[in-house]
């Protein structure tokens, strides 16, 4: 199985949790952070870059049932893999239904290689869910996010790869 499709069935298969029990400090310092990933990021590395894997529409699957509350039950996936200083450290999956673009973010169809945290956070979305997985076979944490943009819904899973640090580091300035 490729990286990627592993990132995937990781995501896609978790034993998803809430709170801090049984989550290292400093792993739950990032896996529980209510603000922007991205800009936390930001302030750990001099270079945070965005890969593209994947993009585009796709039918929902039975595990996104936030976005089957869309008549057409088609949503838009953008997958990247962030990587600070290039290095691979998040494998992230972004799910917005079809009428979530269409209401309130389409410009998310335009990123190209820009982070879509720092287009989304700044227009404040409500954290419906944050919950949060550990692989016992890669060692990997994951979390999911479930939002809400001006009342329309969309998803962030982040998979933490093994060459992210949750070690605490110096803020860039």
């Amino acid at each position: 199985m490729d990286k990627l499709s592993l990132y995937r069935k990781l995501l896609e298969n978790g034993n998803w949790q809430t709170g801090e029990k049984n989550l290292p400090k400093k792993v739950a310092n990032w896996l529980l952070h209510s603000d922007s990933l991205t800009q936390k990021l930001q302030n750990i590395c001099d270079d945070l870059k965005v890969e593209i894997t994947q993009q585009g529409w796709q039918a929902v699957r039975s595990s996104q049932a936030f976005a089957k509350n869309d008549e057409n039950h088609t949503a838009w996936l953008r997958e990247v893999i962030l990587k600070g200083d290039e290095q691979d450290w998040i494998f992230a999956q972004t799910i917005l239904p079809k009428q979530t673009i269409e209401m309130v973010a389409s410009p998310v169809l335009e990123l190209g290689e820009n982070p879509i945290g720092l287009w989304l956070f700044p227009q404040q979305p409500e954290r419906i869910s944050l919950e949060w997985c550990f692989d016992t076979a890669t060692k990997l944490y994951a979390r999911r996010s479930l939002l809400s943009l001006n009342g329309y819904p969309l998803a962030i899973y982040e998979l933490f790869l093994p060459q992210f640090s949750f070690e605490p580091c110096d803020i860039k300035e």
